[in-house]
C-alpha cells in the first residue's frame, strides 16, 4: 500500500468529495486533521457487556457538547464522533491516527482505527482518559488524523459487499457486534435471541470450532495442491 500525500488528498477532496467538510489548512504532509463533533455517548447501563448480545441506544446517554460541559473522568471511555464525514474510494483504505498533542494530555483516541474500501458515513471513535484527572471535551478541537492508503489492486469485497453494518452512519455509532454472521448463526442454532452469561462459553466453543474447521480445510487444500503439482514420476 502507498500512503497518499497532501497533494493527492487535496485532489481527491476536490474531485471526488471524499471528505466533508474539507478544511484545507487541516491537510498537511500526508494526513488530514479531523475535529471533534458535538455529540458523544456514554454507556450508562448497569448491565454487564457480554460480547454477542445486542447493545441498544437505551444502554447509552447522549450529550451535546455545544450545550453540556462534559469531562471524561480518569479511567472512563466514551464514544465520540468527528465533525467530518468521509467516502473512502473503493481502491483505498482509511486509517485514523492519534495526535501526539492530544495523547500527551492523557486522552487516547481509537489508535489505528480502520475504515474499509468503499466505506461512507460519519466516523465514530472511542475516547479514553488515561490520565489521573478529568479532561474536558471541546467541540471543534482537532482530535485525530486521517490517512488514506492506495491498495495494490481492486478488492474482491469492498465494504458494500461485506456486512456493511456501519455504512451511511450519521450519528455516533454504537457496537453492532451481535450482527456478525457467525454470531447470528450461533443464535439461530441455539434457538435464542441473545447470549446469556451461561451461553457465552458455548459461543466461544462454537467460534473456536469454526476456526479449527477452517484451518483443517485450508491444510487439506494445501496438501491437495501439493500432490497435484508434485513430480509425475
Amino acid at each position: 500500500m502507498v500512503i497518499l500525500s497532501d497533494r493527492d488528498l487535496f485532489k481527491l477532496a476536490s474531485e471526488q468529495n471524499f471528505i466533508s467538510p474539507f478544511i484545507e489548512e487541516n491537510c498537511e504532509g500526508a494526513t488530514i486533521d479531523l475535529t471533534l463533533g458535538p455529540k458523544v455517548k456514554k454507556y450508562s447501563s448497569d448491565d454487564p457487556i457480554i460480547p454477542g448480545n445486542e447493545i441498544t441506544e437505551d444502554h447509552y446517554v447522549e450529550f451535546d457538547l455545544t450545550t453540556d460541559d462534559y469531562y471524561i473522568q480518569p479511567g472512563e471511555s466514551i464514544l465520540i464522533q468527528t465533525s467530518e464525514t468521509i467516502r473512502v474510494p473503493t481502491d483505498h483504505v482509511a486509517m485514523i491516527f492519534e495526535r501526539y498533542s492530544i495523547k500527551s494530555l492523557g486522552l487516547f483516541i481509537s489508535p489505528a482505527h480502520y475504515m474499509n474500501p468503499g466505506f461512507r458515513g460519519s466516523i465514530s471513535l472511542l475516547a479514553a482518559n488515561k490520565s489521573s484527572v478529568p479532561i474536558k471535551l471541546v467541540p471543534g478541537l482537532k482530535i485525530c488524523q486521517l490517512a488514506l492508503f492506495r491498495l495494490s489492486s481492486a478488492p474482491l469485497k469492498p465494504y458494500e459487499k461485506q456486512d456493511a453494518k456501519y455504512m451511511d452512519a450519521t450519528g455516533v455509532s454504537i457496537s453492532k457486534l451481535h450482527l456478525d454472521k457467525e454470531i447470528q448463526e450461533f443464535l439461530q442454532e441455539k434457538g435464542v435471541k441473545k447470549v446469556s452469561d451461561e451461553l457465552a462459553r458455548d459461543l466461544g466453543d462454537y467460534l473456536m470450532k469454526r476456526i479449527k474447521k477452517a484451518a483443517k480445510e485450508l491444510a487439506a487444500e494445501g496438501r491437495r495442491k501439493l500432490k497435484e503439482g508434485g513430480p509425475s514420476g
